[in-house]
């Protein structure tokens, strides 16, 4: 008796809403947590780094730290170029497209056991970046986990399209909702407990859709 086929596009629309949930917990607790700096929305840092540079420059003695939305900058590009790196040379073929979950596990975990704050923004950075290349090589049109703003533009264009369109539209409406629920939560957590606890929930998530991946693959295989 065969197994009956997975629904991948299901699946993988699952699996951007509990990662961008992720996201948002992550990016709502840092911000309170880690001296107001993003480690998903890397959009935001950028704002931060100018900022802080234009407040150098000025002498602005209110002006802000540029180390914190460098070390975010920093880890983010060096998760999203690794990641990149490893699934496109097939580095990681033998495990399949969720390493990469095991690995923002991993990042998630470290920047949780860090008592230093640039290091727990770049290591968090880190495991966001691998995130996003998740997202992107399980590839949902117009749905990122990390870069809403996007996901905002291709929300207003498939609400004026096809049937298919609003489909892929109530995914991406899903993907804002989910993001500002989990920053919500994750700021609550975070003020509650600590920074550290948000990483190591994440980490446990990811863990087990991880898990859920290879099973997925498995069944496939």
């Amino acid at each position: 008796m065969t197994s009956a086929p997975i629904d991948r596009a299901g699946a993988h629309a699952w699996t951007a809403l509990v990662l961008t949930a992720l996201a948002g917990a992550v990016d709502g607790a840092g911000f309170l947590s880690l001296g107001q700096q993003f480690v998903a929305n890397q959009t935001g840092n950028a704002v931060l780094l100018a900022v802080a540079v234009s407040g150098e420059l000025t002498g602005r003695g209110d002006s802000l730290s540029a180390i914190g939305p460098l070390c975010s900058l920093g880890g983010f590009a060096a998760g999203t170029v690794a990641a990149s790196l490893a699934t496109r040379r097939h580095v990681l073929t033998s495990f399949g497209v969720p390493a990469l979950l095991v690995a923002e596990v991993v990042f998630l975990a470290l920047a949780g056991l860090s008592g230093n704050f640039n290091v727990a923004i770049a290591l968090a950075a880190f495991a966001m970046g691998v995130q996003s290349i998740h997202a992107a090589r399980i590839g949902l049109a117009g749905v990122t986990t990390t870069v809403l703003t996007g996901t905002l533009i291709a929300l207003s264009v498939n609400l004026s399209g096809t049937r298919d369109d609003l489909r892929s539209a109530r995914l991406q409406a899903g993907v804002w909702a989910v993001y500002l629920v989990g920053a919500g939560l994750g700021s609550v957590l975070a003020h509650a407990v600590s920074f550290s606890a948000v990483c190591w929930t994440a980490a446990a998530v990811a863990a087990l859709m991880a898990v859920a991946g290879f099973i997925e693959d498995r069944l496939q295989g």
